[in-house]
């Protein structure tokens, strides 16, 4: 546990890192520390809307949250990079990494977001996509869709 508590604090520095050394990152994401190869290999990749059936929000002006859970399955031991975007926007939110051991086995993260709620609107719409980068995966939610109160 203390382990998995030092890497999400490492996480937002291992970020920066890679902004200021691609190549160097680049080789450390097929080389472990200890100099040996990783052999992790995602298998499935989902983004879960958490979303209460027949849930309506005040469209006030204030921004509505609407959360996600992105699961990521893989096999083998390393490090699985992911950010999330928001809409159509590229603007990268949320990175942080995964680390995997021995075997087969699932993470998940939990994204909230605010999306626009203007006033006097019908509804309030949105949805999320979780890249992995190294991987060459992106998986979107689907449309999210909050009736707003009459």
């Amino acid at each position: 546990m203390r382990r998995r508590y030092l890497m999400l604090l490492a996480a937002p520095l291992l970020a920066s890192s890679v902004a200021l050394a691609p190549a160097h990152m680049a080789q450390a994401g097929t080389a472990g520390t200890s100099g040996v190869k990783q052999a992790v290999k995602v298998t499935k990749v989902e983004v879960v809307t958490l979303l209460k059936p027949g849930e309506t929000v005040e469209c006030n002006g204030t921004p509505v949250a609407m959360a996600f859970d992105g699961k990521v399955t893989a096999t083998g031991p390393g490090t699985v990079r992911y950010h999330w975007t928001v809409n159509a926007s590229r603007a990268r939110v949320s990175p942080g990494s995964f680390t995997f051991g021995k075997g087969t086995s699932t993470k998940v993260v939990l994204q909230v977001v605010d999306m626009p709620a203007p006033r006097n609107a019908k509804a309030v719409t949105g949805y999320v996509t979780l890249h992995l980068p190294d991987q060459k995966k992106s998986v979107r939610s689907g449309q999210v869709t909050f009736p707003c109160k009459k």
